[in-house]
């Protein structure tokens, strides 16, 4: 009896749900109704799939980039001096070190910018009167380091004087002319191939004839010039002498400077710290590169040269 009910029950059930299913399937309305939501069910799933495959392809361009773009190099520590900047006595040793292993410290003691064509640290400097100290380290398989700068004034010195280049006729190979610029030059204004005019520093001598007199106008040639660049990167200057020409001479030269802006560096390494305007610092451009007049700085001559017969022909006197 029992299982005969359970039978009836199974029965009704089934001829119930099938009543359903055929009252659905002749509403309009209802049937709309799964429709729609069968669309929407299978737009989502499309969206969701092509999302996945965005990102898919953002993570392989990524990988790519990344794969193609040359590895980051690390920066050489800034070199450190035994004195900072202020009053030293006469014959003061100050020495030079960099935190850096293994590397190489070059300096320059007036104002100019050091670059691996400066002088190379061997050694302990002596200050005797009042100079600029400046140094940059390059350690192997790292990028030079930012210039370290210190100032030092020396009571009682006095500044050191050109010297008249005296010569038997013939301005020999590998002597050493002292120039001095002449106006003064920013990064912001000059360009590449400008002219920056410089002067002769020195009375340059044959005999008792001054062949070419201080004060004679030499050009020099800007081979570089960058406007200071965000997170603090300074502006530079960076000229070439290539010939000294004057009274009918023209004597080959080769000689340059680099001027660089204090930078920021330290500054702006502080300041990406604090909360709120770390970010904002990246922004900041850094100082403009000036050169000031009356600095002064040497050129090499290249090849013999002479100065009397071309003196002669020009006019050129004694005084």
């Amino acid at each position: 009896m029992k299982a005969f009910l359970l039978s009836c029950s199974v029965f009704s059930a089934l001829v119930l749900s099938s009543a359903v299913s055929v009252a659905c399937a002749q509403d309009p309305g209802m049937m709309a109704a799964q429709q729609a939501m069968d669309a929407a069910q299978q737009a989502n799933q499309q969206a969701m799939q092509a999302s996945q495959q965005a990102s898919q392809q953002a993570m392989q361009d990524a990988q790519n980039a990344a794969q193609n773009q040359a590895p980051a190099v690390a920066m050489t520590r800034a070199p450190k001096f035994s004195s900072g900047s202020g009053k030293l006595t006469t014959g003061t040793l100050v020495r030079i070190t960099s935190p850096s292993h293994y590397a190489t410290i070059y300096y320059t003691t007036d104002g100019w910018s050091p670059t691996t064509k400066s002088k190379k640290y061997t050694g302990p400097v002596k200050i005797s009167h009042d100079t600029v100290l400046q140094a940059m380290a390059i350690a192997p398989n790292m990028t030079h380091s930012v210039i370290a700068r210190a100032e030092y004034t020396v009571p009682g010195s006095s500044p050191v004087l050109p010297a008249t280049l005296s010569t038997d006729g013939v301005l020999r190979a590998g002597t050493k002319l002292r120039l001095v610029t002449a106006t003064q030059v920013n990064s912001k204004a000059v360009q590449v191939g400008d002219r920056l005019p410089l002067q002769l520093d020195q009375d340059i001598m044959a005999g008792d004839k001054v062949i070419l007199a201080k004060g004679t106008t030499v050009d020099a040639l800007v081979t570089q010039a960058d406007p200071p660049g965000h997170a603090g990167i300074p502006g530079d200057i960076v000229f070439e002498v290539n010939a000294l020409a004057a009274n009918g001479i023209t004597i080959s030269v080769l000689g340059g400077e680099t001027m660089e802006g204090p930078n920021h560096l330290k500054r702006t390494v502080g300041l990406l710290m604090i909360p709120g305007i770390g970010p904002a610092t990246l922004l900041a451009h850094g100082d403009q590169a000036v050169i000031k007049p009356g600095m002064t700085f040497c050129v090499t001559v290249q090849t013999d040269t002479p100065l009397l017969a071309t003196a002669a022909a020009a006019g050129t006197g004694s005084r």
